[in-house]
């Protein structure tokens, strides 16, 4: 092997992974994407203003059209909430490779951990959970929660993808929701600060990336912090609020929090890409069928 060979397959071995982030289990997954959709139906049906405000920007009118509307690229993927976005090689993001080497984070990869979703938020581009992370979550958070909207075309543009797929289940869902902690309920700014942009995607209006689902949530967070009190509120007939902070961004105030059982890994590219990759495929499959065994017994 010549040296500039043993240098390439140096350089592949080391490569580190797309990103770093929770993977939501499928049967957690499967369940949380039912329920979130159903809540977004039922509040449509529910709140005249926001049905009408939501038909003027998806130019749907139908509730079942407006659903179809936030679509994911790939349906059978798991959730996921994104931790820490690397890029491919050579082109890393600043601090990616300094971030792989954390002891914390090589402590933390296949662990599972709950993932607090305490909220939704809805806007012409995006439909999103807001997730709020526990201290422990925090250790491993390297996202910009200042962030905000970027020019379009950078919204838009799509993220590399990975060879493997994670696939939920169709047939096992499994639930767990509990009362809001008591500094999130009626808290009309919940979260702020470090890891405030914690999130998953339920959906995206046709054309735009996931990544916007983020941008989003940094937009409102801001807009929370803004004449709160003169913000239209809705009482959900589900328990919790609805509040418009206009142009079509809107955001749930649940009084439930959903529970979802997470496995923190690395995903995509590079030799640790493909080994965490191939862990989670297998710590998923394995839940999936274990779940399957239950329900039949």
């Amino acid at each position: 092997m010549s040296m500039v060979e043993a240098t390439k397959n140096s350089e592949t071995d080391s490569q580190l992974p797309l990103y770093w982030g929770w993977f939501v289990k499928p049967e957690y997954s499967s369940s949380f994407l039912s329920r979130s959709r159903k809540l977004l139906a039922d509040t449509l049906q529910d709140i005249p203003d926001f049905l009408k405000d939501v038909q003027n920007f998806t130019h749907k009118v139908y509730i079942s059209d407006i659903l179809s509307h936030y679509t994911r690229e790939n349906p059978e993927e798991v959730l996921h909430c994104t931790a820490m976005y690397n890029g491919v090689y050579p082109n890393y993001s600043p601090g990616a490779e300094e971030y792989s080497e954390k002891q914390v984070v090589k402590d933390s990869v296949n662990q599972v951990s709950t993932l607090h979703s305490i909220g939704w938020i809805l806007t012409p581009r995006t439909f999103g959970a807001r997730i709020k992370l526990t201290n422990d979550q925090l250790l491993l958070w390297n996202q910009n929660d200042t962030e905000g909207n970027p020019p379009q075309s950078a919204a838009n543009a799509k993220e590399p993808t990975s060879p493997v797929t994670y696939y939920q289940s169709h047939t096992v869902f499994k639930e767990n929701a509990t009362d809001q902690d008591p500094d999130v309920m009626g808290n009309f700014q919940p979260t702020s600060g470090f890891g405030s942009k914690a999130h998953l995607t339920l959906g995206c209006s046709p054309g735009v990336a996931a990544v916007t689902t983020g941008y989003d949530l940094v937009d409102l967070i801001r807009l929370e912090g803004i004449n709160s009190s003169e913000v239209k509120t809705y009482s959900l007939s589900t328990g919790g609020w609805l509040r418009n902070y206009g142009e079509g961004q809107w955001i749930f105030y649940p009084t439930k929090q959903f529970l979802l059982e997470s496995t923190f890994l690395g995903y995509g590219s590079g030799a640790h890409g493909l080994e965490a990759s191939f862990a989670l495929l297998c710590l998923l499959c394995c839940s999936a069928i274990i779940s399957m065994f239950k329900e039949l017994s």
